[in-house]
């Protein structure tokens, strides 16, 4: 398929191991999908994109828990807005949804992980999408189009 090929082109220029899942959301009932109705109506499908945390991190990125997690929140904001634009160089209309900021510390799944398990990417376990061969040690990412994906 000509525009997986390209998605997977732009992925792999930022990073090796990833996941990528594609979804008609107009065609999903669900809880959290339904809360944003009116903007599935105007990009009614999504592309979900995982990035692997490394599984040794070097020392310079282990000061802190946190670093991994910025270092691939850059790679997928990158990623995101790269094909955003491509999809809308295309005649489309492409959204990166933004990664948001945990108000509290009560778990609870997000968009994007509910996106990644509509997309068969993985299963949602105890407020978290766990995939078969890494479990929950992927940060994911959003794109939401009306492009015929």
């Amino acid at each position: 398929m000509k525009c997986e090929n390209a998605i997977r082109n732009v992925i792999e220029t930022e990073c090796e191991d990833y996941y990528l899942g594609m979804v008609d959301l107009s065609r999903v009932e669900n809880s959290l999908i339904e809360k944003y109705g009116s903007l599935i109506d105007q990009y009614p499908r999504a592309i979900s994109i995982g990035i692997t945390f490394p599984y040794k991190i070097p020392d310079k990125m282990s000061i802190t828990k946190k670093q991994p997690y910025d270092v691939t929140n850059c790679q997928l904001k990158s990623i995101t807005l790269h094909l955003s634009q491509l999809i809308e160089q295309e005649g489309y209309h492409a959204l990166a949804m933004p990664k948001a900021r945990k108000m509290n510390d009560v778990p609870e799944i997000s968009f994007h992980e509910m996106v990644a398990n509509l997309a068969d990417l993985g299963k949602i376990e105890k407020n978290l999408l766990v995939t078969p061969e890494v479990g929950s040690r992927v940060n994911w990412g959003t794109i939401l189009t009306n492009a015929p994906i």
